[in-house]
């Protein structure tokens, strides 16, 4: 199997992806697809152009080149190694692989070798493409959606049973591998739920005994995910609690806060 040599891509194709992700038309799976690219990078790019749009009505300075002076660059040079070592423990400790993933960067001057080993993982996954969702897992999904939705307290077992009287063929591990992939859960009382840690305090439900008497009185939010041809899209809602009515939605193609903050800022 031949390597596939590293590609170099010009600053207008990072911004014509950019724009399409931030657009939201499409999901990550189709835009890395459509563009042959890794899905991490088409998730730091939008982040990048965001983060850089606000520099575009500043205006230049001239800048004045003061003298070098050496000791000063020793005393930086020994501080930023101390903060490197550290912050390299740091992002180590209490991540997971993905998020650790996510931290690669493959336009930084760091070759990427570097990137992956100071963050502990291996530079082949950083190159790993998931494979695709068949479309016969598409259907089972969608079939266990709807399950869970009419019997949330099935687990893996029911669910089995569930599909296999709907004619679907599945063993219990397929079907918990689906479940976990669409974090889908039985809904049941789980033990000592009601018992609190030591020292944890307890907060009061506001809502409590609270009467509905008017509309933009109480607000709730919900995240959920709509299933696509080729992978998901994920869809916030602010739902006023009186009128029952959606007043702010919101579809992005990534798990992430932004677009979340923008149906509530609307």
């Amino acid at each position: 199997m031949s390597r596939r040599p590293r590609r170099n891509h010009s600053p207008a194709f990072k911004a014509k992806v950019a724009l399409a992700a931030i657009k939201g038309e499409k999901t990550l799976a189709q835009l890395a697809h459509d563009y042959d690219l890794h899905p991490n990078q088409i998730t730091t790019w939008p982040t990048q152009l965001l983060e850089g749009a606000a520099g575009v009505f500043g205006s230049k300075k001239v800048s004045n080149e003061p003298a070098v002076d050496v000791k000063t660059l020793h005393a930086r040079i020994g501080e930023l190694t101390l903060a490197n070592d550290f912050f390299g423990r740091r992002a180590r400790q209490g991540r997971t692989v993905a998020e650790r993933k996510a931290m690669i960067d493959q336009t930084d001057t760091l070759p990427v070798k570097r990137q992956a080993k100071e963050l502990g993982i291996s530079r082949g996954s950083v190159y790993y493409l998931p494979r695709p969702v068949s479309s016969e897992d598409l259907a089972i999904m969608r079939c266990i959606d709807a399950l869970h939705l009419e019997f949330p307290f099935a687990g893996s077992r029911m669910m089995r049973d569930f599909l296999r009287q709907e004619g679907i063929t599945i063993g219990r591990c397929h079907v918990a591998s689906l479940m976990k992939k669409m974090a889908i859960e039985a809904v049941y009382r789980r033990p000592s739920t009601s018992r609190p840690a030591p020292g944890h305090k307890i907060y009061p439900y506001l809502l409590r005994k609270l009467p509905m008497v008017r509309p933009n009185q109480v607000w709730a939010t919900d995240i959920s995910y709509i299933p696509m041809a080729r992978g998901f899209v994920y869809l916030v809602a602010i739902v006023d609690w009186f009128s029952r009515k959606v007043l702010s939605h919101r579809i992005s193609i990534t798990l992430d806060a932004d677009f979340c903050v923008e149906a509530l800022e609307e």
